[in-house]
């Protein structure tokens, strides 16, 4: 089974005195041990892991950059995965949208006021959706199959990948919509860039698919860099991508946009990588490989990555830690626990 892109994660702003992490862990089943496990649920902790509180039965949460809220996918009647927030204070949660699909796709607004989010059925198109966390009231910013947004960092507007039907691979262009409303726009032409993260220095990072025509079981995944209008692209990383695996996703910048997390995934394998956005330089953060330290954000000043250890499966054999950007020892924040996000 190919790894599910890691969360994307919202542009890095400065800690706050409200900072967050929240993670997952399941409940004890009545059978015990795997391999039966019990229902996840979400806790919500100050960013060390401190003081931890259980929130509500569910699964993919996600901080607002202002440590304040936290989003995560509830099953409802019927198995419908509904958006739930609730304030990581404290506070009973309450629904945003039902309906949402693929919860590892994700993106608060810089001032944490608007969550961009895809809905729709379970098979077929989805719809882009802007929601005001404070109301639940959604606009729909673009329809089509997608594979990656994020905001600018004034907020202003979005950038995302979007290909023209479920064929694989894909034919995919990145787009921009101010979020304001109006018609997207490309800003690649090629059908085979998609996944883009916008950085904090004037400067998109995004994935090409390369390969497609001679890699038996499909294309691998490189970084390049391009300008918030489509021009001076420029290719960043040149990965080894073995047979059955995929290659890079972008995954986070620091606030100075001089550090790059990027997450390495294909079959049972999911790590996390430090990418150098001058050079391209590229190295494992932690341990690499089906068992290794899968990332899921970078702390504003680069000097953090948040993670688990032991691999992208499910389960409680796991510990939400961080390592540092620059290599190090996993320091563990909550035991038997993944999926983590944090506001740092």
């Amino acid at each position: 089974m190919i790894a599910l892109a890691a969360a994307i994660a919202t542009l890095a702003v400065p800690a706050t005195a409200q900072a967050a992490l929240a993670y997952v862990r399941y409940a004890k089943s009545a059978g015990g041990r795997p391999p039966t496990l019990g229902r996840p649920y979400v806790l919500v902790a100050a960013d060390e892991g401190a003081n931890p509180r259980r929130v509500d039965f569910g699964s993919n949460p996600h901080v607002s950059p202002d440590g304040q809220t936290v989003v995560y996918q509830r099953e409802g009647q019927s198995q419908v995965a509904g958006l739930a927030v609730a304030a990581s204070g404290g506070g009973a949660s309450r629904t945003l949208m039902s309906n949402w699909r693929d919860p590892f796709y994700l993106a608060f607004s810089p001032d944490s006021k608007t969550i961009a989010a895809l809905r729709g059925g379970e098979l077929g198109s989805r719809k882009l959706v802007l929601i005001d966390v404070a109301s639940g009231a959604q606009r729909t910013i673009a329809s089509g199959f997608f594979n990656g947004f994020s905001f600018s960092p004034d907020g202003t507007e979005l950038v995302f990948g979007r290909a023209t039907s479920e064929r694989f691979p894909p034919r995919t262009d990145v787009f921009r919509v101010p979020t304001s409303g109006g018609k997207p726009f490309p800003i690649t032409h090629d059908r085979r860039s998609e996944d883009p993260l916008w950085g904090p220095t004037g400067q998109i990072v995004f994935v090409k698919t390369l390969g497609a025509k001679k890699r038996r079981y499909g294309p691998k995944n490189e970084l390049y860099l391009m300008k918030p209008s489509g021009g001076q692209v420029r290719r960043l990383t040149h990965t080894k991508v073995d047979p059955l695996l995929q290659g890079l996703f972008p995954t986070d910048w620091s606030a100075d946009g001089q550090r790059l997390l990027a997450e390495f995934e294909g079959q049972d394998t999911s790590y996390a990588v430090a990418v150098n956005p001058r050079t391209g330089a590229q190295r494992p953060v932690g341990k690499a490989g089906e068992q290794g330290f899968v990332g899921t954000a970078l702390s504003s000043d680069g000097k953090s990555v948040l993670g688990f250890t032991g691999g992208f499966e499910p389960g409680p054999d796991h510990n939400v830690a961080t390592v540092p950007y620059s290599g190090g020892k996993p320091k563990a924040l909550a035991k038997n626990a993944f999926e983590p996000a944090w506001s740092r």
